[in-house]
């Protein structure tokens, strides 16, 4: 067989036939060599779970063996077993740790296409109240969540008031919240994560451009509600009017700050946007996109 065995290689696994070193364009060749991981990701993850599965069965296979050899007072076979035992977890730890970060980068990817591919100019749609535009405006470019609001209306409410874990009551604007394993989330084409888990979008409207303050007690009242209902939030901060700038310490808290939520022993990542309408148009602070669900 001639060729070397990159040459040899077919289908998803086939190596680019260049020389790596070569470009045009710095900043396109980025994106490219983006694009090309993306588009093995499938076939990528499944080399990576494959290869899990293969280390836990002979660490399986390995525990089984020791404990059988220390029985039978073998030292020196149970020393080297144990050795390899330790090095199995140690392999798997780092297929692990790497399959976690190329899901990252995959879906973060993704999620950048998205909205590079997307319409920079996002209008303000028709509405009666600021609420009623943003969810308008959210049905216009989330099929997913047009068919949600039309199928199932009674799945949002308006001016609600929710209690928190603490026996508090919160009030917002628009509340969506959908237990997971329910029968509205199974039959959308939506993450397994949202539909074994659940759904919850809190949107909170203020007359004035947010201040941090106001940012700290919307988190503040999503983490006490969230405590009590175990469902994944997302949470918008919305005004209309003005000129839609953030101050330095809110625009910074939002796109900086981790935020976790927590029920008992889950954890869930909190990210709260902030919405400003001015001139017509949105702008997402920061902007989160989505192919599902926002």
């Amino acid at each position: 067989m001639k060729g070397s065995f990159s040459e040899r290689l077919t289908g998803p696994l086939k190596l680019p036939e260049i020389d790596p070193r070569a470009m045009e364009n710095p900043i396109s060749a980025i994106f490219d060599l983006a694009e090309r991981v993306s588009e093995k990701a499938v076939h990528i993850r499944k080399n990576f779970w494959l290869s899990l599965l293969f280390v836990v069965f002979w660490l399986g296979a390995t525990v089984v063996l020791f404990i059988s050899v220390a029985l039978r007072g073998g030292v020196v076979a149970s020393i080297i077993l144990l050795i390899v035992l330790i090095s199995g977890f140690y392999t798997f730890r780092m297929l692990y740790f790497d399959y976690l970060f190329f899901d990252f980068f995959s879906r973060r990817f993704h999620a950048i296409k998205l909205v590079r591919e997307g319409n920079p100019n996002l209008y303000i749609p028709g509405g009666e109240t600021p609420v009623e535009r943003f969810l308008n405006h959210l049905a216009e470019n989330h099929p997913l969540f047009s068919a949600l609001l039309t199928q199932h209306p009674e799945s949002i409410q308006f001016s609600a008031i929710l209690r928190g874990k603490s026996g508090g009551a919160y009030q917002f604007d628009a509340y969506i919240g959908i237990p997971g394993g329910s029968s509205i989330l199974k039959q959308t084409n939506l993450p397994r994560t949202i539909q074994k888990q659940g759904y919850a979008l809190f949107v909170k409207l203020f007359d004035h451009t947010p201040t941090l303050q106001d940012i700290i007690a919307l988190e503040e009242a999503v983490k006490d509600i969230t405590a009590q209902t175990c469902l994944p939030p997302s949470a918008v901060a919305l005004s209309e009017g003005g000129t839609g700038e953030l101050p330095d310490d809110v625009y910074n808290h939002v796109t900086e700050v981790k935020k976790e939520v927590r029920c008992g022993r889950k954890v869930f990542p909190l990210t709260v946007q902030v919405v400003t309408g001015a001139e017509g148009t949105y702008d997402y602070v920061p902007i989160i996109s989505s192919d599902g669900l926002p």
